[in-house]
């Protein structure tokens, strides 16, 4: 990214860039980006591992038992939010959630430490007497895959000189953008 985007075109490889490197390099700010769901007391945050990206839709993963994991199940519509500051660039996508079990294969080749985010007692979200009271535990069952398949893209460039402000539509014949004030 090496000059500020002027077209949606530019706005949209700056988007796409974001997400693809997101998913490739652990550093990059896009890696980390903080998922927003719909709980029974209001809206919920938190930072989640982004490992896919397809061009329309957004692959992440979690423990089956997990408060999100409930709030999706109960409304699929939901929010990612990136920002990565090197480019002063925030993207917000809205999408709706499809929840599957992983595969045993992708759990196979997954080293020992990163299967026991998958498990473990009590399970996420329960009260404990003390900080020590969790034991680890990596089960199968609730390895579970977050696919969000994404309707809007909100692509927001904070420009020294001027701000820069898109957002695109998708639907059966692709994405479409829009410029919007920012």
């Amino acid at each position: 990214m090496k000059s500020e985007p002027t077209t949606l075109d530019q706005m949209w490889d700056w988007a796409d860039s974001a997400l693809t490197r997101g998913v490739r390099d652990r550093r990059h700010p896009a890696r980390h980006p903080v998922l927003a769901t719909l709980g029974p007391h209001g809206p919920e945050q938190r930072v989640l591992v982004l490992r896919g990206w397809d061009g329309a839709s957004v692959r992440l993963q979690t423990d089956a038992a997990t408060a999100k994991v409930q709030e999706l199940s109960a409304d699929p519509r939901c929010s990612l939010h990136i920002w990565v500051p090197r480019h002063a660039l925030q993207l917000r996508l809205t999408a709706r959630a499809a929840l599957t079990h992983g595969s045993a294969d992708d759990w196979d080749r997954m080293p020992d430490h990163a299967r026991e985010v998958y498990g473990g007692t009590p399970t996420p979200g329960t009260p404990m007497p003390h900080a020590e009271a969790f034991e680890p535990g990596a089960e199968l069952g609730r390895y579970m895959i977050l696919t969000l398949s994404c309707s809007r893209m909100d692509v927001l460039h904070l420009g020294p000189n001027l701000h820069r402000r898109a957002l695109f539509s998708n639907d059966a014949e692709g994405w479409h953008g829009t410029w919007i004030a920012p």
